[in-house]
């Protein structure tokens, strides 16, 4: 059983725990701090898989704002540069949204964490694919998940193609809107990307959507 969702927190604003490391009023192990770009990169206090590194916007703003922000396709791209150089064994790319997907910071942020997210490397479709504008759809089966579809454009032959191009902004608006509907106290975003000099940078391309009741601990 999952252990009870931690409550929202750590501050909004200027006063966020984000926006006080940021502004360098507290500690930090930093990874990029590039004042010219929009969002930083330091290591997660965590220390639940070997890496477990934060992807922040500089200025604060929730999850959904983010996900349906220009700056996403910054975070994502700086999200796949630090996996790469990281994480030789591949590593996921994840946003919880709410108490019953464990988010505990307001402050937007991208969690990358080295090794395949195994739930999701082991899903299997339950349903054929659907159209939805311009990107594919399939119900998804995940151990311990109530609900999960996964999301694909028609354009990125990869993950990498995906996640630094137009498909996965596409793909996140229509997760988003999707799960508000049917799991309001919070569902995950979620995407794996494989090292491997043999297949398609990254892997296949796809984001996982994963809600409709409390989830498991987001590594």
């Amino acid at each position: 059983m999952s252990p009870s969702p931690a409550p929202l927190g750590g501050g909004t604003g200027g006063d966020s725990v984000f926006s006080r490391i940021i502004a360098g009023e507290l500690p930090a192990k930093w990874v990029a701090n590039d004042p010219d770009s929009p969002v930083v990169c330091f290591h997660n206090k965590l220390r639940w898989e070997r890496v477990m590194l934060l992807v922040v916007p500089r200025q604060y703003m929730t999850q959904e704002e983010m996900w349906r922000d220009d700056v996403l396709q910054d975070a994502l791209r700086m999200a796949v540069d630090v996996g790469e150089k990281h994480c030789s064994e591949g590593f996921r790319v994840l946003s919880n949204f709410g108490r019953g997907a464990h988010q505990s910071q307001l402050h937007a942020h991208l969690h990358v964490v080295s090794g395949l997210a195994r739930n999701i490397a082991e899903a299997r479709p339950v349903e054929e694919w659907r159209r939805e504008g311009e990107l594919r759809v399939q119900r998804q089966q995940v151990s311990k998940v109530p609900h999960t579809d996964l999301y694909r454009d028609d354009l990125s032959s990869s993950q990498f193609e995906f996640l630094t191009g137009e498909g996965a902004p596409l793909a996140a608006e229509a997760a988003i809107s999707h799960a508000k509907s049917f799991s309001p106290t919070g569902f995950r975003l979620k995407a794996n990307y494989r090292i491997d000099e043999h297949g398609p940078r990254g892997g296949e391309p796809g984001l996982f959507m994963l809600g409709g009741g409390q989830l498991d601990l987001y590594v």
